[in-house]
């Protein structure tokens, strides 16, 4: 596909007018997100609705959040941004716009609660107490790897995306692109604590009943853990991310 044939659909806040007028005055066609050669997602929320929705098409991120591009960045290099979405990862050889953006994949969390609901997740997944500082036990199952029991306040389990954010904050690592999943339990109550990457796949149980604990997707909350019963968590499909070569690593304030 040329580039010019491309159909665009520019989604998110109040930021998305500039995109949307800088798009204006470009060869593409705007289209609406399910029909769209790539997605333009502006913001938080419209990059977790992009996300979750495991589209075909690639989503090029704006907003804070690392990995993202800063919207004024975005409004000046949208043409390079795009073109490279649409040309699905060829190179350019001449060393031009292109060779400033970078393709990743990024996993979705498929989230099992064991209710009959099936949530999905962009960023992180957790099991936090509800009443602040309040400690319950969890069990921590890694497939084909660790199995812990912790005393804490809760675990938090995050993509690449959201590995900067929450789990960052208890003491998790930046996990770059393919690097997995980071696995850190909330405030535990022990004085040397463990932090985990998951490849795809892990599970998550709280062990005692005297607290009640909620799980909270993407910074929502999802309703209450059932004592004993696993939650399992899985990367399920991939979504390609176009962004900035070099991009930044946004300073975030995250809570739960």
């Amino acid at each position: 596909m040329e580039p010019s044939e491309g159909r665009i659909a520019v989604v998110g806040d109040d930021r998305a007018t500039a995109l949307q007028d800088a798009l204006a005055g470009l060869s593409y066609r705007s289209v609406d997100s399910d029909a769209a050669d790539a997605v333009v997602a502006v913001g938080d929320d419209a990059l977790r609705d992009a996300l979750v929705d495991a589209p075909n098409a690639p989503v090029i991120p704006v907003g804070a959040r690392r990995l993202a591009v800063d919207v004024d960045a975005a409004e000046r290099r949208l043409r390079a941004l795009i073109d490279a979405a649409l040309r699905g990862g060829e190179d350019d050889d001449g060393g031009g716009p292109a060779a400033e953006v970078r393709r990743v994949t990024h996993p979705t969390l498929a989230v099992d609660a064991g209710d009959g609901q099936t949530r999905r997740a962009a960023f992180d997944v957790a099991l936090v107490t509800a009443e602040p500082a309040r400690i319950s036990e969890f069990t921590l199952d890694i497939v084909d790897g660790t199995n812990e029991s912790f005393r804490a306040d809760g675990f938090v389990a995050a993509t690449p995306l959201g590995s900067d954010g929450y789990a960052n904050a208890v003491g998790g690592p930046v996990v770059e692109p393919g690097g997995g999943l980071s696995v850190v339990p909330i405030a535990p109550f022990r004085t040397r604590t463990d932090t985990w990457i998951a490849a795809d796949r892990l599970s998550l149980s709280v062990e005692r009943e005297t607290e009640s604990v909620a799980l909270v997707v993407d910074g929502d909350e999802r309703g209450a853990v059932a004592p004993h019963r696993p939650i399992a968590i899985e990367a399920v499909d991939s979504v390609t991310i176009v962004t900035l070569a070099g991009g930044h690593r946004a300073r975030r304030s995250e809570t739960l």
